[in-house]
Formats: structure tokens, C-alpha cells, sequence
């Protein structure tokens, strides 16, 4: 009975994710840390740090719901022939029920400086996806046979190449960028040859902005918007307000839009930046009604930078 119960809920999670598909608005991995990992949405951000900077994140959607969506990657970027270039690599995983995807990109961004508090960067990336569908996986349960978008007890997998692009622009203690990550609208389904439709993903555009806004000698306001727009899908907002103090520990609070009626979550952020080492956390509160069968979404952030002086701290770019 439990193994029944628990193959429906994966069946469920296919036939969301397959309307998903068909509607044209696959949605790309989202993160509630978006402001410390901004190099997976734009290609520009590579070396505004000034730093070389490895970053891991790991995401965990809809805890205590069998088969909901996984996210991990490790990022580095760092800046090159001085400060002139801009370097990034990303390699991410993201599974969803019977769904395995792998991506990797490489960025590459271009450095020019207006004056001695602002700077333009554009950026552009490429890289190669791999999807893989496990139909043959045990725990699916068909309960139409004949589906054309779903291949019985197969294993499907292909692979996608793509590129974007993106720029940043910076001045004193604000930044904006805006970017899209994905031109190309690739191929993301399985279906058999006489199948109607071909599911595709679109392109997704975003818009980031922030500050760092000094309120004392030691406390810090550091405002962050990261907003994101896809075709034939609700608009996506995360709205977050973080405190900083002393450089070093920083508590933020964000609200998400998208989906229906209040939003989508509510957000706790917390990171604790020891000279090189940075730990951050967050955990989602739903608005939707899945808040009835989960505990929420987790999210646990390690970034290491390379650098030995506590002293490049002072420069606001270290924070974005």
C-alpha cells in the first residue's frame, strides 16, 4: 500500500513537470542565496569580486515530499590579466522524481572602468546540458499506457549546448546587471516520433539589484531585488532586506512572489563570513498550498576565497 501511495506521488510529480514542459516555462534552478551566487545567472558577474572564489550550494525543495526537486553545484570564478578579464566555471545537478540533469558552463566577462567608484562589465557563456529520464525506474507507475510523452521502461538521456549573456555595472556601494542565461530554446523532453508537440524550454531573463547602505560604524543594511521573467509564465520576484554587521554575520529576511494569491515563501537567510571562509544558510516558508505536505526548502552555502588579507574586505565588491 505505502510502495502505491508513494508511486502516485511520483506520477504526480511527472505530470507536473510534463505541464510545465508543454506550457513552455521549464523553470531554471532557483536559489533563495541568490546573492551569493550570482555567476549561474549572469555571465558578467565573473571576477567583480576581484578575488578568485570557489562557492558550493546545495538545495533542498519541498522537504518530506518524496521526489522533489534536488539542486547542487560548485562555482568558481576569478579575475584574470588583472582586472581587465573575468573567469567563471559551473558545473550543477538538479534532480526532480525520475528527472537527472548536468550542466557545465564556462563565463567569460570583460572588464571597463568609468571612474574610481564605477565599472561596466559584459559577460557572455557557453556550455552543455545532459538530461536524463529514468522511466524504467521501478517506482514509476503508469497509469495510462500509451502516453507519446512517456517512453515505458526506458531510459531516455540527451545532450543540449547552449550560451548567454549579461552585464554588471557597479558604482561605490550599488550594483545592477541584467542577463539572459539561455538563448537558445533547446529541446528538454522525450517523447516518442508521432508525438504532436516537442517540449522546449524558453529563454529566461533577469534583472539583479542592490546595496550596501552604511548605518553605523559596524551595521550595515544591504537591500538585494533579483527579479526574473519567462515567457507564458507567472513573474518571479525575490524581495530580501539583510542586516551586516561587523563584516562578518549577516541575517536577512526575503519575500518571493510567483504562483498565486500571497507569493510563493517567505525566506530566513543567515551567513557568517570568517576572513576566507563564508557559511551561509536559508530556509522557505510556503504560501502555496504544497506548505501542507512539506517542511519547507533548505539551503546550505560554503564559498572559500582566495585571499589571505582581511583587509580586502574593506572593498564593497567583496560582498557582491
Amino acid at each position: 500500500m505505502l510502495k502505491l501511495i508513494l508511486n502516485k506521488i511520483i506520477l504526480t510529480l511527472i505530470v507536473i513537470v510534463s505541464m510545465t514542459v508543454l506550457g513552455s516555462a521549464q523553470q531554471e534552478s532557483h536559489f533563495t542565496q541568490f546573492m551569493y551566487n550570482k555567476l549561474t545567472l549572469n555571465p558578467a558577474y565573473a571576477g567583480v569580486r576581484g578575488i578568485p572564489s570557489l562557492t558550493a550550494l546545495y538545495r533542498k525543495q519541498w522537504a518530506g515530499f518524496d521526489g522533489a526537486p534536488v539542486s547542487k553545484l560548485v562555482s568558481l570564478d576569478a579575475p584574470i590579466f588583472g582586472d581587465k578579464v573575468g573567469f567563471g566555471l559551473t558545473i550543477a545537478n538538479r534532480s526532480i522524481g525520475i528527472m537527472n540533469d548536468w550542466s557545465g558552463t564556462m563565463a567569460y566577462s570583460y572588464h571597463v572602468k568609468i571612474s574610481d567608484k564605477s565599472s561596466f562589465r559584459v559577460g557572455m557563456q557557453g556550455g552543455m546540458k545532459f538530461q536524463g529520464i529514468d522511466f524504467a525506474d521501478p517506482g514509476v507507475f503508469i497509469q495510462q499506457s500509451g502516453d507519446q510523452s512517456i517512453m515505458e521502461d526506458e531510459t531516455a538521456k540527451d545532450y543540449f549546448i547552449n550560451f548567454g549573456a549579461g552585464m554588471y555595472y557597479t558604482y561605490d556601494q550599488f550594483y545592477v546587471g541584467v542577463s539572459v542565461p539561455n538563448f537558445l530554446p533547446s529541446e528538454i523532453g522525450f517523447t516518442n516520433p508521432d508525438a504532436l508537440e516537442i517540449a522546449k524550454s524558453s529563454q529566461h531573463y533577469y534583472l539583479m539589484t542592490g546595496a550596501m547602505i552604511p548605518m553605523s560604524e559596524k551595521l550595515n543594511l544591504k537591500p538585494a531585488l533579483l527579479a526574473k521573467y519567462v515567457k507564458n509564465a507567472p513573474f518571479d520576484m525575490d524581495l530580501n532586506l539583510s542586516l551586516v554587521y561587523d563584516l562578518r554575520m549577516t541575517f536577512g529576511m526575503s519575500y518571493r512572489l510567483g504562483g498565486t494569491g500571497s507569493g510563493d515563501s517567505v525566506d530566513l537567510l543567515a551567513m557568517y563570513q570568517a576572513n576566507q571562509i563564508g557559511i551561509g544558510i536559508a530556509y522557505d516558508y510556503s504560501l502555496s498550498e504544497i506548505n501542507d505536505h512539506s517542511n519547507g526548502s533548505f539551503e546550505v552555502l560554503v564559498r572559500y576565497d582566495f585571499v589571505k588579507e582581511r583587509e580586502d574586505m574593506a572593498n564593497p565588491r567583496f560582498f557582491y
